[in-house]
């Protein structure tokens, strides 16, 4: 009978268990992709504001400044995307284990490169590249004005040429340092964020 009892105690408390867990209302990969296109929109409104206040009544020189910020931005990012996914966790056991200073957060960093990645590549990536594409058009409209609608298409091309000849070519030319050098960008990336916020 003792035995019985304790048996339909422990079925009863199972259950309990099983009905207490509450079943999630958003799946993860949902609330992944609803915090991505937030973040995006959030960054996207800050940058566009920050190159539109820095650009606007400026000389051209400034326009160009801005440009190429949001360009080694943007290749940055890449470097920093590529490193992570491709780096390994284990490179940074023995590292944090003697507690060395960012290597903790290095090893957070890889065990979710795939998010990082997305944020680093996909997000400020493509923003910088909306954005500049923005800017691009400003200094278009320096460069060509008052000297008639051809001169403004062909200025407009070279521009948007220029611009995504650099992006692409600078992404193509460090993708092979971003692999070849991942442990050290991504361990010289979390001691820099060390600066900010302490490693637990």
């Amino acid at each position: 009978m003792e035995k019985d009892d304790d048996l339909n105690k422990n079925d009863n408390q199972a259950k309990k268990k099983k009905t207490g867990k509450k079943k999630k209302v958003v799946p993860d990969w949902l609330a992944w992709g609803l915090g991505v296109l937030f973040l995006s929109f959030a960054l996207t409104v800050i940058f566009s504001a920050l190159t539109e206040i820095s650009i606007k009544n400026s000389p051209v020189y400034i326009c160009v400044i801005v440009l190429l910020v949001l360009l080694v931005l943007n290749i940055g990012c890449d470097i920093l995307a590529n490193a992570i996914l491709t780096s390994n966790a284990e490179a940074f056991h023995a590292m944090a284990s003697n507690k060395i200073k960012g290597a903790k957060r290095a090893v957070t960093f890889c065990r979710n490169a795939t998010k990082l990645g997305s944020i680093f590549a996909d997000v400020i990536g493509d923003i910088c590249g909306i954005v500049s594409g923005a800017a691009g058009t400003v200094l278009v409209v320096y460069i060509a004005a008052n000297k008639g609608t051809v001169w403004e298409i062909i200025v407009s091309i070279g521009i948007s040429a220029l611009i995504g000849a650099l992006t692409v070519g600078g992404k193509a030319i460090s993708k092979h340092f971003a692999i070849k050098y991942n442990k050290q960008i991504v361990f010289g990336f979390a001691k820099f964020t060390t600066f900010f916020k302490k490693e637990k």
